[in-house]
């Protein structure tokens, strides 16, 4: 069901934008500090990694739980958690068990955001099938920008997040975000200002739907020899 009304949502936003969507200006991310840099040691070719994850008409973030650095400890860890989920979108409409259309239709007006916190012992748990995952190549520094993005996203620079709820399944939950969304910011949008924000060489402009997104993450350096189960 939430397939079929994203799918109808995705041809309503195409129908309504007609290609206008602009640039986003958001704040730079500050440097780590050097404390933050020595903590990590390289350990192999690709230690570090951060996974894009997408299905169907949304997108989101993965990242290992020993990657959080100072968001970590402003979030709950769930049992046998080794990976953490982020999904941001409209706050009514991704917090609905069965989104309507009307909903969906509401949600190309600027509205309330949420984000989805998800933890899981695998990655793999964290997907559907037939999802696609991008694991890109990450250094210490790219790592740092992008738990500052999160926390950002959440508006808890170093207070713990605010829970509006339980998510769809156990150990997931609901988290207030201060960003709008509408149908030039989309999840798609937030995605790609996350990669970009972390110091990738991506841009937001125009993203607004996930193939766009794909496009520019299979440019990236990807992290082939990740072994993570």
């Amino acid at each position: 069901m939430r397939h079929a009304v994203l799918k109808s949502l995705g041809a309503a936003a195409a129908a309504l934008l007609c290609g206008c969507a602009g640039p986003r200006r958001t704040a730079p991310i500050p440097a780590p500090p050097p404390a933050f840099l020595a903590s990590r040691t390289p350990a192999s070719s690709c230690p570090l990694a951060i996974g894009v994850l997408i299905e169907g008409w949304h997108s989101g973030l993965i990242l290992p739980v020993g990657e959080l650095g100072p968001l970590g400890p402003l979030l709950p860890r769930y049992p046998d958690e080794r990976y953490t989920s982020f999904g941001w979108g409209n706050r009514r409409f991704y917090m609905s068990p069965h989104p309507t259309f009307a909903e969906a239709v509401s949600a190309l007006f600027s509205s309330p955001s949420v984000v989805l916190v998800e933890g899981a012992p695998t990655w793999r748990a964290l997907s559907s099938s037939g999802a696609q995952l991008h694991w890109l190549r990450a250094d210490q520094d790219e790592i740092w920008r992008m738990d500052a993005y999160l926390r950002r996203t959440l508006g808890s620079p170093g207070a713990r997040a605010r829970r509006l709820g339980r998510g769809l399944q156990a150990d997931s939950a609901f988290y207030a975000s201060p960003e709008r969304y509408d149908a030039l910011h989309t999840c798609n949008t937030w995605t790609a200002d996350a990669l970009q924000n972390a110091g990738y060489p991506i841009h937001d402009h125009g993203v607004i739907f996930s193939s766009q997104l794909e496009r520019l993450i299979e440019k990236l350096p990807a992290c082939p020899d990740v072994r993570r189960p």
